[in-house]
């Protein structure tokens, strides 16, 4: 491993061990995210699998109805009924804090209406025609449920990448090049130390043959 840019002194050594662990401890905290996300993505995912197939079921009753209504009535009548019926729905978004995530939910007011307030006088719209309207805002009604969860899922799976990618990040470049410099420093100063330590040897051994040497009148 290339030391150019890392000085191997003792305290770089100590830097790197503690690095090591920081980034250990951030490996940690990032798994037990993903798998309490991963858990979070899992109970939403099957909560949304049911309401899906409501909304399936909602919306082949609607298209049924509405055949129904046009094949009795004809279509010239079903879409005078709608005209009248038209209004701007009634829906408040709100979003909540999971995991640091915004997530969002649509609270609905009246989507389904009473016969009445479609706009209409009751004795005016053919039964065909108000089955039709209550089966279409059943389904508009199942849509607007199922439409913040399907987003909310969404942005789940992506932090669960994002939160992936920087373990991957931290196991697989981050955490191998700082183990490979501190070795790399154990290394070279451990070279040092046993270089030094036969350096004084030989310092000690020229010493007392220096004063063998004057002890036995030879100097």
């Amino acid at each position: 491993m290339s030391m150019d840019n890392v000085s191997p002194t003792r305290m770089n050594l100590l830097a790197r061990k503690a690095q090591i662990k920081f980034a250990s401890d951030g490996v940690q905290l990032l798994e037990g995210k993903r798998e309490a996300l991963l858990k979070e993505l899992i109970e939403r995912a099957r909560e949304l699998r049911a309401l899906r197939n409501e909304l399936h079921r909602l919306g082949r009753k609607a298209l049924v109805s509405m055949a129904i209504a046009r094949g009795v009535r004809g279509t010239p009548e079903v879409r005078s009924a709608a005209v009248a019926g038209q209004r701007a729905l009634n829906i408040q978004v709100k979003t909540d804090k999971v995991w640091g995530l915004s997530l969002g939910d649509i609270e609905q007011y009246d989507v389904v209406r009473q016969p009445a307030n479609r706009g209409v006088g009751l004795l005016d719209v053919a039964p065909q025609i108000v089955e039709a309207s209550e089966a279409s805002e059943a389904m508009v009604a199942q849509m607007l449920v199922c439409a913040p969860k399907e987003q909310n899922l969404q942005i789940i799976g992506e932090e669960v990448r994002k939160v992936s990618r920087r373990i991957n990040a931290l196991n697989e470049y981050l955490l191998p090049k700082l183990r490979g410099e501190m070795r790399t420093i154990a290394r070279v100063l451990d070279e040092r130390e046993r270089e030094d330590t036969f350096r004084l040897k030989r310092i000690k051994k020229k010493k007392a043959d220096q004063a063998a040497m004057e002890e036995a009148g030879e100097v």
